[in-house]
């Protein structure tokens, strides 16, 4: 008997337990419920901020290729220029000797102004009856042991002049004939045939010797007899007489234009020509790794990859970029593992709340008021980050913020008495109305309070803040709270803003580019339909610019065109566009006076008459041809309209330029 019944005493506690088990569970129903749906809601904030990160992170990448491709470009450029100073330097005298080389190339300082530059050289183009003589005669100028070399017999040679500095390195390739080398004689065949500077394929250099051996190239500019006629290639082969060049040590070159890669954000390799061959490597500069340990080391891959290729006269380089661990390691993402760990922690924090205010019927009321309060923060921290938060108790109009959100706002917390006040005043002026527009809906339940506005600091900075709140209502409808949080978004903000301005406008005058310049056309277009009006557009096209260009080379053609872009402003008013399509093609939107188009026109036209005196004192002289047209009368479409104010410039050329031409009247 004693057996059976300890037996059913048994049964009796397992039924017992886990009937308090079932109890228990029903009881912290909502509790769980509340946990699962903050840690979705702070996955999906880890989520929503992850991506964010990814394409902030991948425009960042983006930006520093574009900066690395630029500044190769305009140091390139810039060496032309040097070339060219060396051919100008010949053409205005009837002879060039050594010591005015010298002294021409001293005066530039190539080593502080063109870092990176192995030299500025002369060679001759001589025939096989004229290389007897030239040796010869410099020998007996002092250069007893000089030669034309490799020996062998040509049909064509050349030889290596002058090639300053005229230091121990240099020396090794006086008298070289470049034109027996193929990779040289390509690029010094298209630069005569085509009168402009031309790069050559991979060489390595005469002047290579000792451990520090490096890829090298030349860029070659021709010289042809003073006063011939070059017109064809035919006249640019008999009349070529010789060479400006510059070789290049591939790593020097690429320290010289980059001054300092120790704190370098990308790695990238240079291949000659269109392909990524092993053979084919003029530069490499692998990933930073000195200061990682070898497990670090091997665990590194880049993210980040891409492959440009720029195009130079004879040549073209592809660069393949790669982010490197310094790049990755100041973009690593740690908001998103802050928001994981901290919405965690508070999922788990506001659990353990949930239950213990389960487990008390007699405060059961207030611990639930509480947890929802604590339920609207993690919501709402959640969505943004974890940066500074705010309470506003609305009934009792009492606002509470965190130590973060004075710093958001560069406020002391000592020094603050109405803190509305003095928060709505840090506001920037012009956003005001949007942020007291924005409070006013959430209170009336008309949509979340979340936005972005400026704010002033009292050093005039001005600094970009993401809001994110939640509004809790009472039975009635009427907000009773509203809790969220403040974060810092300013460098989002400059970063998008730098590029939205390098994708809009012209990078030299400044003005809108095409794809601006679309835009703001629709824009017109759409008004003068909403109004029933009509509007202009004026295409303008500089007479003979390329001969600017040609003759004065493209750094004052490009002070030129600047110069051009302020005077056609000038004429303008406010309402009114220009902009650059490209190369001296400019465009100008002219709203609500089509009327006065014409008018317009010729005044640009006059003021373009007038002389141009560029940073040397040099008086330059251009004109235009100006086409009109009129949206609607001449055409209902934006690309139609385009194309007839095209055809009237073209057609105000063909009357003998400096004209202005409206479609339909021709």
């Amino acid at each position: 008997m004693a057996s059976k019944f300890t037996n059913k005493e048994n049964n009796a506690g397992r039924a017992s337990n886990k009937e308090n088990f079932l109890t228990f569970f029903r009881g912290t129903y909502s509790a769980w419920l509340i946990f699962l749906l903050s840690l979705f809601i702070t996955l999906i904030a880890w989520s929503i901020t992850n991506k964010s990160h990814q394409r902030h992170t991948e425009d960042l990448f983006t930006f520093e290729v574009a900066q690395t491709l630029q500044a190769i470009k305009q140091r390139m450029q810039g060496y032309e220029q040097v070339l060219r100073g060396g051919v100008g330097l010949f053409q205005s005298s009837i002879h060039v000797n050594r010591h005015e080389f010298h002294n021409y190339v001293t005066n530039l300082r190539v080593d502080k102004h063109w870092p990176g530059i192995q030299g500025i050289g002369y060679a001759v183009m001589l025939k096989p009856e004229e290389k007897h003589a030239f040796v010869n005669a410099l020998r007996l100028k002092g250069f007893n042991e000089f030669k034309v070399f490799p020996a062998g017999v040509r049909e064509q040679y050349s030889s290596i002049l002058y090639l300053e500095p005229f230091t121990a390195r240099n020396q090794r390739a006086f008298g070289y004939d470049m034109y027996s080398e193929e990779s040289r004689r390509i690029a010094m065949d298209i630069a005569r045939d085509n009168g402009n500077i031309a790069f050559s394929a991979k060489v390595k250099l005469v002047q290579e010797s000792g451990n520090d051996l490096q890829n090298g190239f030349l860029i070659y500019l021709p010289l042809y007899r003073n006063g011939a006629a070059i017109e064809s290639i035919a006249q640019r082969q008999k009349e070529l007489i010789g060479y400006v060049y510059s070789p290049f040590r591939m790593d020097n070159l690429i320290k010289g234009i980059l001054l300092s890669d120790k704190n370098r954000q990308l790695s990238f390799s240079i291949y000659d020509g269109n392909s990524q061959a092993v053979e084919d490597l003029l530069y490499s500069k692998k990933n930073n790794l000195d200061s990682l340990s070898d497990a670090d080391i091997k665990a590194f891959t880049p993210r980040f990859s891409v492959v440009k290729i720029i195009e130079f006269p004879g040549q073209n380089w592809t660069i393949h970029f790669q982010s490197t661990y310094l790049f990755e390691n100041i973009v690593k993402n740690n908001l998103a593992k802050l928001i994981g760990f901290t919405g965690t922690t508070l999922s788990l924090l506001l659990l353990f709340i949930l239950l213990n205010i389960a487990s008390s019927s007699k405060k059961a009321c207030a611990a639930n008021a509480e947890a929802q309060i604590l339920i609207d923060r993690l919501k709402a921290g959640a969505s943004a980050g974890i940066v500074g938060i705010w309470d506003w108790d609305v009934k009792s109009n009492i606002l509470n913020w965190d130590s973060v959100m004075y710093g958001l706002y560069d406020m002391d917390e000592s020094n603050v008495e109405d803190l509305q006040k003095v928060w709505f005043s840090r506001i920037h002026i012009d956003d005001r109305s949007y942020v007291d527009g924005e409070i006013q809906a959430a209170l009336r339940n008309e949509r979340e309070y979340c936005l972005e506005f400026r704010v002033l600091w009292p050093d005039n900075s001005v600094h970009y803040i993401k809001a994110v709140s939640k509004t809790s209502f009472n039975k009635a409808g009427k907000a009773i709270r509203i809790v969220g949080v403040n974060y810092d978004i300013t460098e989002q903000k400059k970063l998008q803003i730098r590029l939205d301005k390098q994708a809009s406008y012209d990078q030299l005058t400044q003005l809108p580019n095409r794809r601006l310049i679309n835009d703001r056309l629709k824009q017109a277009i759409a008004f003068t339909d909403r109004n029933k009006q009509s509007m202009a557009i004026l295409f303008i096209d500089l007479d003979d610019f390329k001969q600017v260009n040609d003759s004065h080379g493209h750094h004052v053609g490009d002070c030129l065109l600047i110069a051009v872009s302020e005077r056609i402003q000038s004429c303008l008013r406010a309402t009114d566009t220009v902009g650059r399509l490209g190369g001296d093609e400019f465009i100008v939107i002219l709203p609500t006076i089509y009327q006065h188009a014409a008018d317009v026109a010729n005044k640009i036209r006059i003021t373009l008459e007038d002389p141009f005196i560029m940073d040397n004192d040099e008086v330059l002289n251009i004109s235009s041809s100006i086409g009109v047209a009129i949206y609607p009368q001449h055409a209902t479409e934006q690309a139609m309209l385009m194309d007839c104010a095209d055809k009237a410039m073209y057609e105000a050329k063909k009357r003998g330029r400096n004209k202005v031409m409206i479609f339909g009247y021709f």
